[in-house]
C-alpha cells in the first residue's frame, strides 16, 4: 500500500491488469518488488498537500460501518468489505495487491515460485515479522489458520476460497484435520502448497484476508474459536485492537509501534483509528456533516450534493464491483427452468438507468454484464436480457405471457435495510408493477441478512460483489459455482455445465484461453437469468480537510495506515 501522488483510477487499473498478466502467465513468480519510501500525496480522490507529514492523532471513521454492525471481523469468518476492513489493518498475509499501482506485492512472503506444472507453490517467509505480542510469525501459523478455516465446525462462509488446496475437501468433510497439500517448515521459513490442479493466480488468491495467519497458541486455547473476534485479536499488521468490539458502537484500533514496516518500511501515521458503527447511512452522514468524524459515506440520492460540497475531498472513482439482484434458483416461484420466462420478464422490466440517475445522481455506470469492463477478459454484450442496458416493457410482457402462469403471491424483494437500498427496491417494485407483477419489500437486518440469503431464504434479493483480487475467476467461482453454495453462491445456482467451464478455466495456464472459458461461463449464468446486474460500483466516500493521503483501492479498501491528519 504505497503512498503516491494522485492518479486517475484508469491508470491504476491498467497497471493492475498488466501486473495480473505477469502473475497469470509466469510459471514462477518472484515477489521481491518493494517500492520506495513514502511521499505526501493526495491519493485516490484526493490532492497533494503542502506542509510536512504529521504523525499522531485519532481518526474517527463514519463511513465503513455506516450500514450497521458487521457480520464478522475475524479474518477467517468475515465475508463483507466492511467487516474485512479492520482485518486488512490487523493482519498481513503472504501477498498484497498494491492499492495504487495494482501490482501484486510481497508481504509476509518475501518471494514465491511454482513448479513447472503450476500446481505447487512455495512461499519463502521473511524474518522479523512479529505478532502484536512480540512472538515471530512462522509458516505453521498460516497452516494452522487455513486448517481452522477449512474445519466444518468453524462454519466459515468463505472457506471455499481454500478449495484449490489439496486435501481441503477432506478437511471440509470432517475426514481429516490437516491439509495434505500444505507443508510448513518453520526452520527454513517456507510454506509449500500443493494444489488440486494448476492454478496460476494462486499468489494473487492468497492476498485474500481469509488466508491471513493467526497466532496458533492464542487461538487454539479458545473453547470456541469463532468467538475470538469478540475479544482482542492478536494480529501482525500496522494496527492492533485497542479493546474488544462493542456492538452498535465502535471498533477501536491503535498503532502497532513494533510493526515490521510493510511495503513502505514505516509504521502507521495515526495514533488510533475508531470505526464508529451507525444505525444507518443517513444518520452516519449526518454525524459526519456535524463534525463528529473525519470520513463519511455518501447516502443514495446525495452524490451530486456531496461532490459539490467536497470537490477535492472525495473518493468516488470507479471500482471493481457490481451491484445486482439475483434469484433464488431453488425457489418454486422464480427458480428452475420452467420459470425462466418469468425471470427474463423481470430482468427486462427493470429500469437500470433510472436507478443510476435517481439513486446515485448518475455517479454509477449501468451494468450490461456481471463482470465490470476494467477486468481482464471482459467482453461487452454477453446477454441481451440480464445484461440489457435499458428496459423493454413490451418484450417483458410477451415473456410473461409465454410463461403462462400467474403471480398469485407478491414476489419478495429482499434487501438489507438501513443501508440505502430502499429507493432501489422501490423503483424495481414500480417497474414490476408496470408489467403486472406484484411485489413486496422485504427489508432485513443487515447483521444477519447475508447469512439468511446463504441459507436460501431469499427470493429476488439484493447483493453486491467487490472483487477480492483482480481475476475474472473471483467474480464467477465464488458467486455461482455449486461448491460455493452455502458460501457466497447466494443464488443457490447449480449448473454442471457452468461448473465444468469454471473448473477447466481454473486449470488453464494460458490467460486468453482461460478468459474465453470464463466468458462462456458468465454468458451461461446471464442466459439462465440467475443474476440481474444493475450497476457497476464507484467509491462513495467523502472526508474533511484534515485528512491527508486518502487512498481507496479499486477493491474498495482504504489505506488507513497511510493517512495522516493535519492538526
Amino acid at each position: 500500500m504505497p503512498t503516491r501522488g494522485d492518479r486517475h483510477v484508469l491508470v491504476r487499473l491498467v497497471a493492475l491488469f498488466l501486473s495480473l498478466a505477469v502473475v497469470a502467465t509466469a510459471c514462477a513468480t518472484n515477489g521481491d518488488e518493494g517500492d520506495a519510501g513514502p511521499t505526501q500525496p493526495g491519493g485516490s480522490g484526493g490532492q497533494e498537500r503542502a506542509g510536512e507529514l504529521v504523525e499522531g492523532g485519532t481518526l474517527v471513521d463514519l463511513q465503513n460501518f455506516a450500514q450497521g454492525n458487521p457480520d464478522h471481523i475475524d479474518p477467517g469468518l468475515s465475508s463483507t468489505i466492511q467487516g474485512s476492513q479492520p482485518g486488512q489493518l490487523l493482519f498481513d498475509g503472504l501477498t498484497e495487491t498494491d492499492y495504487v499501482t495494482g501490482e501484486l506485492e510481497p508481504m509476509v512472503a518475501e518471494s514465491w515460485e511454482s513448479n513447472e506444472a503450476g500446481d505447487e507453490w512455495t512461499f519463502r517467509l521473511r524474518q522479523g515479522v512479529n505478532w502484536h505480542n512480540g512472538e515471530p510469525v512462522v509458516p505453521s501459523d498460516f497452516k494452522f489458520a487455513w486448517e481452522r478455516v477449512a474445519n466444518p465446525q468453524f462454519a466459515s462462509e468463505v472457506a471455499y476460497h481454500l478449495d484449490p488446496i489439496l486435501g481441503s475437501d477432506a478437511v471440509a468433510a470432517g475426514e481429516a484435520t490437516e491439509l495434505d497439500g500444505v507443508v510448513a517448515d518453520d526452520e527454513a521459513m517456507t510454506l509449500t502448497v500443493r494444489l488440486e490442479y494448476p492454478y496460476s493466480i494462486f499468489p494473487a488468491t492468497v492476498s485474500h484476508l481469509v488466508f491471513s495467519p493467526v497466532p496458533r497458541s492464542e487461538v487454539e486455547a479458545l473453547a470456541d474459536q469463532s468467538q475470538w473476534e469478540r475479544g482482542v485479536m492478536t494480529g501482525n499488521g500496522p494496527f492492533k485492537m485497542a479493546e474488544p468490539w462493542v456492538d452498535d458502537q465502535y471498533i477501536k484500533l491503535e498503532r502497532n509501534g513494533d510493526y515490521w514496516g510493510g511495503l513502505e518500511g514505516h509504521n502507521a501515521y495515526l495514533d488510533a483509528l475508531e470505526f464508529r458503527i451507525s444505525a444507518d447511512v443517513d444518520s452516519a452522514y449526518q454525524a459526519f456533516e456535524a463534525g463528529q468524524g473525519q470520513t463519511g459515506y455518501i447516502p443514495p440520492g446525495r452524490t451530486e450534493e456531496a461532490l459539490v460540497k467536497y470537490p477535492q475531498h472525495n473518493a468516488t472513482e470507479e471500482t471493481l464491483g457490481t451491484y445486482y439482484f439475483a434469484f433464488n434458483m431453488n425457489d418454486p416461484v422464480v427458480g428452475g427452468d420452467e420459470n425462466l420466462p418469468l425471470r427474463q420478464a423481470m430482468a427486462l422490466a427493470i429500469d437500470k438507468q433510472a436507478i443510476v440517475d435517481t439513486v446515485y445522481s448518475g455517479g454509477r455506470q449501468v451494468a450490461t454484464g456481471h463482470t465490470p469492463p476494467a477486468l481482464p477478459g471482459y467482453e461487452e454484450g454477453l446477454s441481451d436480457i440480464a445484461g440489457a442496458g435499458a428496459p423493454d416493457v413490451e418484450r417483458a410482457r410477451g415473456l410473461l405471457e409465454e410463461w403462462g402462469g400467474q403471480v398469485t403471491e407478491p414476489i419478495r424483494l429482499n434487501f438489507n435495510a438501513g443501508a440505502g437500498h430502499e429507493p432501489v427496491v422501490q423503483i424495481i417494485q414500480a417497474n414490476l408493477e408496470e408489467i403486472g407483477i406484484p411485489s413486496t419489500l422485504d427489508g432485513r437486518d443487515s447483521t444477519t441478512y447475508f447469512s439468511q440469503m446463504r441459507a436460501g431464504e431469499g427470493q429476488f434479493f439484493r447483493a453486491g460483489w467487490i472483487w477480492d483480487y483482480v481475476a475474472y475467476d473471483n467474480g464467477l467461482y465464488p458467486l455461482f459455482h455449486s461448491e460455493s453454495i452455502g458460501g457466497d453462491n447466494l443464488a443457490q445456482y447449480d449448473n454442471p455445465e457452468y461448473d465444468e467451464l469454471i473448473d477447466t478455466a481454473r486449470s488453464t495456464t494460458e490467460e486468453a484461453e482461460a478468459n474465453a472459458l470464463y466468458r462462456q461461463a458468465e454468458t451461461l449464468v446471464l442466459e439462465d437469468v440467475a443474476v440481474v446486474p444493475l450497476n457497476w460500483y464507484t467509491g462513495q466516500i467523502v472526508y474533511d480537510e484534515s485528512v491527508n493521503n486518502f487512498i481507496q483501492s479499486p477493491l474498495q479498501f482504504v489505506a488507513y495506515d497511510q493517512i495522516w491528519l493535519e492538526p
